[in-house]
């Protein structure tokens, strides 16, 4: 099953807890997983525990061996292991890129909930591991029968519904959230993640009185691919955004000008933002229709269209053609 970081994403993991089943989620790193699962355990109320196994030592989860007094040897379980009385989410993180020494004891517990001498009852336990297939990982596959008793989940990262999450908890700049909006392909080439560290990065240099520029960018390239550093700092520092589709249909004049100085300066990146989220408010036929219909939005469409540079007008073209929406005059004078 696929869902995507968000809302979606909590409430499997909600109703995981409600059928106590034990939970796997796959998927690449800084789409969320973690943070989601905190979300979730704080709307069901219970406790969060939350451990890297790439970072453990098989006596870290195994307990140390001691002798007890009918002269038989027990195990002193690890001090964050759940006690008697809670109720909580149990995450393991980095399952499939842990030693396979790591990877028996961990299974042990999140299959049977059983460790030796230690009994997890009323925590659910979850993982979270790492595609194999996406390169750049160094993972131990997992035993298929294993895997089947788990509540399987591949989570992918999607923009409107980290926006969502981004603007309830209040803890990323809106800045960040209106540019990763206005740039749908942004997680083609960057993690969720990557976006909250420029956050943190963005809010420092303003506390700190901004200034210079060049600080800033250099550090925004350090947590992000260098073109979308780039692209988010021209936005943010020249106050240069992508217009959204209700400037484009219902006020297009006013912004014309905008417009074409970007293709005079080789603004290319708020221009193609400007005609993604056109057309993606565009794509569905009732949408079209109603566009088509209004004379001032559809003469300002047109006008948004003409001044579209060659290989921009082709890619609509072939957008249009490919839903099969017909009205359209592009610059060519022909009728689409």
């Amino acid at each position: 099953m696929t869902v995507t970081a968000g809302r979606p994403l909590v409430e499997v993991v909600k109703l995981a807890f409600a059928a106590d089943i034990p939970l796997l989620l796959h998927g690449n790193h800084g789409v969320g997983k973690s943070a989601l699962l905190e979300h979730a355990a704080h709307e069901l109320g219970v406790d969060l525990i939350v451990r890297d196994l790439a970072l453990m030592e098989p006596t870290d989860l195994v307990g140390i061996p001691y002798r007890d007094d009918n002269d038989r040897t027990r195990f002193a379980p690890p001090s964050f292991l759940p006690r008697p009385g809670s109720k909580g989410l149990l995450v393991f993180e980095e399952l499939n890129r842990a030693p396979r020494y790591m990877q028996s004891s961990c299974l042990q517990l999140l299959s049977a909930r059983r460790l030796n001498d230690y009994e997890l009852v009323d925590w659910l336990p979850c993982a979270a591991v790492n595609p194999a297939d996406s390169g750049g990982y160094t993972v131990e596959p997992l035993d298929p029968a294993l895997l089947s008793r788990f509540l399987q989940v591949h989570v992918v990262a999607d923009v409107e519904q980290w926006c969502a999450w981004a603007r309830t908890d209040g803890k990323v700049h809106p800045k960040i959230i209106d540019f990763v909006r206005r740039s749908q392909s942004v997680f083609a080439e960057t993690s969720p993640r990557s976006w909250v560290f420029a956050s943190r990065v963005l809010e420092a240099w303003e506390r700190n009185g901004g200034g210079r520029p060049e600080p800033l960018i250099t550090a925004l390239a350090g947590v992000l691919a260098t073109k979308w550093a780039t692209a988010f700092s021209r936005a943010y520092l020249d106050a240069d955004r992508p217009l959204d589709p209700g400037e484009v249909l219902d006020a297009y004049a006013t912004h014309r000008e905008a417009m074409r100085r970007w293709g005079a300066t080789g603004r290319l990146d708020l221009i193609a933002s400007t005609l993604t989220s056109t057309i993606r408010f565009l794509s569905t036929p009732k949408v079209f229709e109603q566009v088509l219909g209004d004379p001032t939005r559809k003469m300002n469409l047109e006008k948004f269209l003409d001044d579209l540079t060659p290989d921009f007008r082709t890619q609509v073209r072939t957008w249009l053609a490919e839903r099969g929406f017909k009205g359209i005059v592009v610059r060519d004078g022909a009728l689409v």
